[in-house]
């Protein structure tokens, strides 16, 4: 049996691909199939929660085994109707082990994925919302305006690499979406400077800032709130998905920095 899980209700199995395709030119959607031992325990697993991908990496020397590199990505999406478990990747050639993986990926490519239980809700209620991301948060944006009530209001700034690059975001919600573009998202993005410049409706009873960017620009957007604005820590979420010039580990290390 592939799928292992524990007391604190993790688990970690094979999944294989079913099916793979461009979404955009800089996002590639990778869909798995669901088999008979994980499909009872992902119906408490949230769609457009965090999970972890185990890629293997060969070195030169073939004859030796692959070195595992562990990432961080969301679960676009669990469907236990049609039994299909959906990531999306940003493409950006093979510079990096996740996106080499999403572009070499085939129907019946295995790859290993760890998710925890929870059904919790991805944002918490709230009348407006402010959603901010670039590129690597398009499939968690995507999930959380997809899962909004009808009675609340949110805007919605995402930054991708150029025009082609936009999506249809569908949700009940009554949202707004404004595009930028950053054809070299390593070297500085806008995100920041148009938080700080958005105002808030008037008469809104409680607001919340999401917000999944580059290091830098979530650290300037948790400062713009916290220390400018003096918002409560729980009316914004800022994280950090990537960070310049840096591997997802030391961009975790650099987390763990900030909430110690």
């Amino acid at each position: 049996m592939t799928t292992s899980l524990t007391t604190t209700r993790k688990i970690r199995s094979v999944f294989t691909v079913k099916d793979k395709k461009y979404l955009t030119p800089h996002l590639i959607r990778v869909v798995f199939k669901i088999n008979e031992d994980q499909i009872e325990w992902l119906t408490n697993v949230q769609s457009g929660s965090n999970n972890k991908i185990f890629i293997p990496v060969h070195t030169e020397d073939q004859s030796s085994e692959p070195i595992i590199i562990t990432r961080t990505y969301t679960n676009r999406k669990i469907d236990l109707e049609n039994r299909e478990l959906t990531i999306d990747f940003v493409a950006h050639g093979e510079s990096s082990p996740a996106s080499a993986w999403a572009v070499n990926a085939k129907p019946g490519d295995p790859l290993e994925i760890s998710m925890k239980e929870s059904t919790r809700p991805l944002v918490p209620d709230a009348d407006f919302y402010l959603l901010v991301g670039d590129a690597t948060a398009l499939p968690v944006v995507t999930a959380i305006v997809e899962q909004l009530p009808s009675f609340v209001t949110a805007k919605v700034f995402l930054e991708v690499f150029g025009k082609e690059d936009e999506m249809m975001l569908c949700s009940a919600a009554d949202i707004s979406v404004e595009w930028l573009y950053n054809p070299h998202p390593e070297q500085g993005s806008r995100l920041a400077d148009l938080v700080k410049s958005f105002v808030f409706p008037k008469g809104i009873l409680k607001e919340y800032v999401y917000a999944a960017t580059e290091y830098t620009t979530a650290k300037e957007i948790r400062n713009y709130f916290k220390t400018e604005l003096n918002w409560d820590s729980h009316g914004i979420h800022a994280v950090s998905y990537w960070r310049a010039g840096q591997s997802e580990d030391e961009t975790s290390r650099d987390r763990q920095n900030q909430r110690d």
